[in-house]
């Protein structure tokens, strides 16, 4: 091919279908691992397969011929990466071993698991991270706010915030500001009641922790979160929700917003929307539900009244 150039192959090249320079299609030289037009001599090279040499058709077959373990994890005071060993007291062709054999085995265990924690401190870190983990469990949360909250708790301990604390206390604290900054709606007052603690007491830690660690405010979940959890915890009609959610966004900029609990204007809203729908729900109800007074839910309900006229169109046939 004397007389054409070749050019080199950038990154965005290995992705190429058809030639830059003439448009023709690319074909492939699978020796060199090249991409070649054969009208203009434009050279580039294939990508490379980044994934496993081996398929799977399910789940399990997956799990079988997957050669690596979990990622990391800050969940873990190890982050994840010691190895078990198995309790099934078999070799590696599946027979049982001999009593000599298992009492080493039964040994090795309980050395490893003292080895995971030499000090204090890494003691400390695994049993606070693991009450997280058991917290998030209890509270339905996701990875991603025990990830957070693990992450918490080892810079106030890197910090020494936490250090002649509570274990249960932080470990409430952590996982309730873990919500706030991850968005997910918990209330102080569920994640009081999981940890078996009393509010105040939690309110003190998620304080401390706020003004050593964090360092910022974090606002709670919108009232919009608030009105749809305590519409599928009632289950209320989807209805009311969406008027609950119009009247909410209109009035979200107010006054009577500020500070104010938004469960308590949640209800508010899903009570006075229930009123215009004309769908029966009693305030003690509502009330319940969001984990408030009857009295909170008519003080907003006046204060929303008071401030706004809500006018009620009909469609006309």
């Amino acid at each position: 091919m004397s007389g054409v150039a070749l050019w080199n192959a950038s990154s965005d090249d290995a992705f190429m279908t058809s030639c830059p320079v003439c448009g023709n299609k690319l074909i492939g030289d699978t020796e060199k691992g090249e991409h070649v037009c054969p009208t203009c001599g434009y050279v580039t090279s294939a990508p490379a397969d980044l994934g496993p040499e081996w398929k799977a058709m399910d789940l399990e077959e997956k799990n079988k011929r997957v050669r690596v373990g979990a990622p990391t994890t800050l969940a873990f005071h190890d982050m994840g990466l010691t190895t078990d060993i198995d309790r099934s007291m078999r070799d590696s062709h599946g027979r049982s071993l001999n009593p000599a054999m298992r009492a080493t085995v039964e040994k090795m265990r309980k050395w490893q698991s003292r080895a995971r924690t030499i000090n204090s401190e890494e003691r400390g870190l695994s049993n606070v991270l693991t009450k997280i983990g058991e917290l998030c469990r209890r509270l339905n949360l996701p990875d991603n706010v025990a990830e957070t909250a693990a992450q918490i708790y080892r810079v106030s301990a890197k910090m020494k915030v936490s250090k002649s604390k509570s274990v249960l206390g932080m470990t409430a604290a952590t996982v309730y500001l873990s919500c706030r900054k991850c968005g997910v709606q918990r209330t102080l007052k569920e994640v009081a009641r999981a940890a078996g603690m009393d509010k105040g007491s939690v309110a003190r830690y998620f304080r401390l922790v706020l003004k050593d660690v964090e360092k910022e405010y974090v606002p709670p979940p919108s009232i919009e979160k608030y009105i749809s959890k305590l519409v599928n915890t009632a289950k209320i009609d989807p209805k009311v929700e969406h008027l609950a959610l119009k009247l909410s966004r209109q009035t979200a900029d107010s006054k009577i917003s500020s500070g104010k609990a938004p469960a308590g204007l949640a209800a508010a809203y899903v009570y006075l929307s229930s009123v215009l729908m004309g769908v029966h729900l009693p305030q003690r109800e509502v009330a319940e539900s969001a984990e408030i007074t009857e009295v909170t839910v008519r003080n907003r309900c006046r204060e929303i009244l008071e401030n706004f006229v809500i006018r009620q169109e009909f469609d006309r046939a």
